[in-house]
């Protein structure tokens, strides 16, 4: 970690980036809260997480877009936008006014698309290439360490002051991201626009992934696995209320001790990393959530604050190897447009999970839905655990490296940050 600090610039923007996040996990939860307490329902309530995840759909246009202009100004622009974008949130009052939480919800996944890829890009200009673990365990663990105390918090806020003022703390710290982007140099030059057909442009992301063997079979393995683990943020509210006996503000107990585990999984990744390798511990990471999840089918108080954290190292772990993995195996220029068709795959999986979930919830027990997604993940992570030689990286000569994709050339950098966006329950902001 102190090597990644004396990284010119880093400084500011692990100050930037650890405000900002907090000021995301104080209100993405909340607005779920908020839409539960506003209509008693739990469907409306877990569809909240659906806007979020929803924008993942047109993430190679995003993709595209963050790809044409230098990193830091996008990054600054697309703060305050977002900031502005939440200002509605300040009029909501009453079941009538909910439509407003959804929109600002849907401008909010929208934001954490296009930022995502540019965070990414800053860092693979920003930081040396033998600092790839250390870095993405770095902020990885700041946004782990700002799920563990944000959610608390803005519950906390939320029950004592309303929603108002959460969205206001959070607008601030979008404010204060982008003043610390403002202050960090980038020796970036301006970004060259070529001219081929805009769909060609649009669709590099996803032809380098199908020609990267490594990221073909880990955005697959990854993409199943969200097709049955993003129903979860939609069942969650079901889980407190009907298995746990707990008010809706309890989500924010829920979410801080799991990511104590988060924490720990995501300052020891790098060490996995040298050990296993990244797609290796992404299947652990999965196998790991699956078994967490199959302990609440019975809804057990105890055996909710065991599995959560376990779910938390399993999150933390595989983040951080996915992560960089992606980073490792794409050239920066198409950093934008790789981590969009990421978003893409995943993001579309875990979208048509919610919109399942928010529709059977009603008629089926959460109970047995937890358990078709503990198998799901469990029989997912143990394929790719069994491809994972298959999928080490080749030896290519210097001239190929950003041909194939396989090795990133030296002095590229790194990129960290992009939850993977999934997003909702386990993707994390970045900005």
């Amino acid at each position: 970690m102190r090597d990644v600090l004396r990284v010119p610039g880093m400084r500011l923007l692990v100050a930037g980036e650890t405000t900002s996040t907090f000021g995301d996990w104080l209100l993405l939860l909340v607005l779920g809260i908020w839409v539960k307490t506003l209509t008693g329902s739990n469907s409306l309530a877990g569809a909240v997480a659906l806007t979020f995840a929803a924008p993942s759909l047109a993430s190679p246009l995003f993709g595209w877009i963050v790809d044409r202009f230098r990193r830091r100004p996008f990054l600054i622009a697309a703060n305050l936008l977002s900031g502005a974008a939440l200002l509605p949130l300040v009029a909501v009052r009453d079941r009538h006014d909910v439509w407003i939480i959804f929109v600002c919800g849907t401008l909010y996944g929208i934001s954490m698309n296009v930022t995502s890829g540019a965070f990414s890009g800053l860092i693979k200009i920003l930081v040396p290439d033998e600092l790839i673990g250390a870095a993405n365990g770095v902020f990885s663990g700041i946004r782990q360490s700002m799920r563990l105390i944000g959610p608390l918090i803005g519950a906390g806020l939320f029950a004592a002051v309303g929603g108002p003022t959460v969205v206001l703390i959070d607008i601030a710290s979008f404010c204060v991201a982008a003043g610390a982007l403002a202050l960090i140099r980038v020796p970036q030059a301006r970004v060259e626009r070529s001219e081929p057909h805009w769909l060609h442009e649009v669709s590099a992301g996803v032809r380098h992934v199908w020609r990267t063997d490594a990221l073909r079979r880990t955005i697959a393995a990854v993409a199943v696995g969200m097709l049955a683990l993003g129903a979860v943020d939609t069942m969650i509210y079901a889980f407190i209320d009907e298995g746990l006996h707990r008010p809706p503000t309890f989500l924010g107990v829920l979410v801080t001790v799991q990511g104590v585990g988060a924490i720990f999984g995501a300052l020891n990744a790098a060490r996995a990393m040298r050990r296993l390798g990244e797609v290796a511990v992404v299947a652990f990471g999965m196998a790991a959530f699956g078994a967490a999840i199959a302990a609440l089918v019975h809804p057990s108080l105890w055996l909710t604050f065991i599995a959560l954290p376990v779910s938390g190292v399993a999150n933390g772990v595989a983040f951080v190897a996915f992560s960089t993995l992606l980073q490792r195996r794409t050239p920066g220029p198409l950093m934008g447009r790789v981590s969009a068709a990421t978003d893409m795959v995943i993001g579309g999986a875990q979208t048509l999970s919610m919109v399942v979930a928010v529709a059977l919830i009603a008629i089926i027990d959460y109970r047995y839905m937890f358990a078709v997604i503990a198998a799901i993940l469990l029989l997912v992570g143990g394929w790719l655990w069994t491809t994972r030689r298959a999928s080490a990286p080749a030896r290519a000569a210097a001239g190929d490296a950003v041909a194939t994709g396989e090795v990133v050339p030296a002095g590229e950098g790194i990129a960290a940050g992009g939850e993977i966006t999934a997003p909702a329950a386990t993707a994390e902001p970045a900005r």
